[in-house]
């Protein structure tokens, strides 16, 4: 018998290992669910790739007599001016959706429907100002990302199921990045003399205000609540905000039966049901989770995480912006004497909004394909942290020679020259998307699984996705500004080999960060507290 249990174990171990190996996309459960919060998780990044494509000629729409310099500070003021206002409000809202008062649904509601109407008001945009407002409006009026992660883990407890459900979020981020470009390229006007046209840059916001209305009528009727306290309500977010501005001896009682409470949660273990009913006599009156608080959030792994993620956002979320203004800014002298390799040469690619749509299109159908195919295997064979920080030491290359496409455009007398463009650039891209198919699903992963207690999922992730605007606020205006001047003295690069610094950082911060247990260490000592309590109650009567 002694010698049969480790077997039995080995068995046990083995055949726990195969299911582990055997989910799959198709296996996920609640998929009417994952589907709304894919759809919810691509608009945003949509609607930022979209405006990436024409963003150099709108700005010269804004203002005609603007030199490359000035548009591309003022690129980095329009791309920060939605992410800064997000810092002021994102933990806000993420409170608000950890709380009875709001919850997931009602917060997801309110932010989709706040960027649709940012969004038909941007494409009617005829200046600089104007067009920052309507930014500024849609980040302090919603938090989607940061909510879409919580529901997400939330709906797949078991990490076998949440590591893939997990994984969709940046595929659907993948697959926007893919269709943006395509969006704001062919739909915004082409012509570079655009200045008699009314609203050149309308119909590309036109179509993200219909999918953000769209998609916030599917969470609104389809989405369920994922929130303990309010699973199983019928209420609604205004309903919720009468009962709690009311007396508290104005609010209407519980509905019970029999001093149990008759909401029945979404998430329910069938396991713990059925111990229930066959053991009628242990009271089924559910006992309020505690919540942690708000000082115990920020256990060391958890401002590790936190710190490395805004080092590494900040030059993730700075580089495609940087890249879409050099690829629209005007090719640069073909004078040898302009020029000292590697460090003084100037000028952009000069493409056109149609081109650049395709370009960063193609970035977003390889990370799409790279991040469907082939990060899930590595992820089982590797691990997340491991995949995570070796993927990291490939965007320091990426950034060194990210500038240097600007020679191939540049070149006198070179043959195929269009062709030679397209394959640099290419290249570099390729690079990039290598790079961010194995740090992007990590990340995700990695700050959803460091939440110390459950009970605050969501400000956990409001806390991320603050930081993460906060790196896209500061750092895309610092590097093109940068980069603009880089333009005025000549040196195109210094822009992106700024960018390489930031990445070597991240590559440090990176070893002190450990994947957490999604808060279960937490969770199983209160169970163990709460058994305790049971225990000695009992020997008490």
């Amino acid at each position: 018998m002694a010698t049969s249990q480790p077997a039995a174990a080995e068995i046990g171990i083995s055949t726990k290992a195969a299911k582990v190996k055997s989910v799959s996309y198709m296996s996920l459960p609640y998929k009417r669910q994952l589907a709304i919060l894919c759809l919810a998780r691509i608009c945003d990044p949509l609607a930022i790739s979209s405006i990436q494509s024409y963003m150099y000629y709108q700005l010269k729409f804004f203002d005609p007599h603007a030199s490359n310099a000035t548009l591309a500070t003022q690129a980095g003021v329009l791309v920060s001016a939605r992410t800064a206002a997000q810092v002021f409000t994102g933990l806000i809202w993420g409170h608000l959706a950890d709380s009875d008062l709001g919850g997931r649904k009602a917060v997801l509601f309110v932010g989709l429907i706040s960027c649709s109407i940012s969004y038909i008001g941007y494409g009617l945009a005829r200046s600089l100002p104007a067009a920052i407002f309507w930014q500024v409006f849609a980040g302090l009026m919603s938090n989607n990302v940061a909510i879409t992660r919580t529901v997400v883990a939330e709906l797949n407890p078991e990490k076998r199921y949440r590591t893939r459900a997990l994984l969709l979020l940046p595929l659907s981020a993948s697959t926007a990045q893919l269709l943006g470009p395509l969006v704001g390229g062919l739909l915004s006007s082409n012509s570079r003399d655009i200045q008699q046209n009314g609203f050149p840059y309308l119909p590309p916001n036109l179509l993200l205000t219909v999918l953000y209305l769209v998609t916030a009528i599917l969470v609104l009727f389809f989405m369920d609540e994922t929130l303990e306290s309010l699973q199983g309500t019928d209420s609604h977010l205004i309903e919720r905000i009468r009962r709690h501005l009311m007396p508290k001896s104005a609010k209407p009682e519980t509905e019970s039966d029999g001093g149990r409470n008759v909401q029945e949660p979404l998430l329910r273990d069938t396991s713990i049901a059925n111990a229930d009913e066959e053991t009628p006599l242990i009271s089924k009156t559910p006992k309020r989770k505690r919540k942690l608080p708000f000082r115990r959030i920020w256990t060391a792994n958890v401002s590790c995480t936190m710190l490395t993620h805004f080092i590494i956002v900040g030059h993730l979320g700075t580089f495609p912006n940087v890249f879409s203004v050099f690829l629209t800014t005007p090719t640069g002298p073909s004078d040898p004497a302009h020029r000292s390799v590697p460090f003084q040469f100037t000028g952009g690619l000069g493409l056109l909004p149609r081109d650049v749509g395709l370009a960063l299109s193609f970035l977003g159908a390889l990370m799409m394909a790279l991040q469907l195919g082939l990060y899930p295997r590595l992820q089982d064979r590797f691990g997340t942290v491991h995949i995570w920080r070796s993927a990291l030491f490939v965007f320091p290359l990426v950034y060194l020679v990210a500038p240097f496409p600007s020679l191939v455009a540049s070149a006198p007398d070179l043959k195929n020259q269009t062709v030679w463009i397209w394959l640099s650039m290419a290249g570099v891209l390729l690079l990039f998307t290598i790079g961010r198919t194995g740090v992007v699903p990590a990340t995700t992963l990695l700050i959803n699984d460091c939440t110390p207690h459950p009970s605050v999922r969501g400000t956990v992730n409001a806390a991320a996705t603050v930081l993460g605007h906060l790196s896209r606020s500061i750092f895309p205006v610092i590097a093109l500004g940068i980069f603009g001047q880089g333009l005025k003295v000549g040196a195109v690069g210094i822009g992106f080999w700024c960018l390489a610094v930031l990445a070597v950082l991240s590559c440090i911060a990176s070893r002190w960060v450990q994947e957490g247990s999604n808060g279960q260490d937490i969770v199983l000592e209160e169970e163990s507290d709460e058994e305790e309590d049971a225990e000695t109650g009992a020997l008490r009567t």
